[in-house]
């Protein structure tokens, strides 16, 4: 079983957004049963460091790159997929291309090579294609609109269980 990296950098939608998330899981939990990241706050995956050493080799870069780093209102409007597995919220346009474009040159910036990003926040993974329908069809009628200025990179860290604490916020510099 591949181990859970003890670090992620991420960024946070608003408190109230977290919360409202929280209960579209509890929601699902109660409609399928349990799965992956259902105790998770809700969030947008940037890098993951797999131990401290690593974090501490490159938090540094990691904050000078968020004094160059815009922010900018992005919207998360829209339920989708990975078939069959993950569920999740997706980004209108224009605020895809620009977190794609962010975690792509995060990445570049710390000499990293990545392919095919594609920002989201998961509501559910590791989902059968039965309970990714179930997912579907409870949310098909649910109206999402989650607006908020991304402007800062937070590191957090793993317990054991979840990524429950927060170690840093790098906020943007622009």
């Amino acid at each position: 079983m591949k181990q859970i990296p003890l670090y992620s950098l991420v960024i946070f939608p608003t408190q109230e957004q977290i919360e409202l998330v929280k209960s579209y899981k509890q929601l699902l939990k109660n409609k399928i049963g349990w799965f992956g990241s259902v105790d998770a706050n809700a969030h947008i995956t940037i890098i993951q460091f797999d131990n401290e050493m690593m974090l501490l080799l490159y938090i540094e870069k990691v904050r000078e790159f968020c004094k160059t780093a815009v922010s900018q209102k992005v919207v998360l409007n829209k339920w989708d997929s990975f078939d069959p597995h993950t569920f999740f919220i997706a980004p209108d346009e224009s605020s895809k291309r620009y977190l794609n474009k962010l975690i792509t040159n995060l990445h570049e910036y710390l000499g990293f090579k990545i392919n095919n990003v594609n920002a989201h926040m998961s509501i559910a993974r590791k989902l059968d294609p039965e309970r990714m329908k179930k997912a579907y069809d409870l949310f098909q009628n649910t109206e999402i609109n989650l607006q908020f200025d991304c402007d800062a990179i937070f590191v957090r860290k793993f317990d054991g269980q979840q990524y429950s604490e927060i170690t840093e916020k790098i906020r943007f510099a622009i």
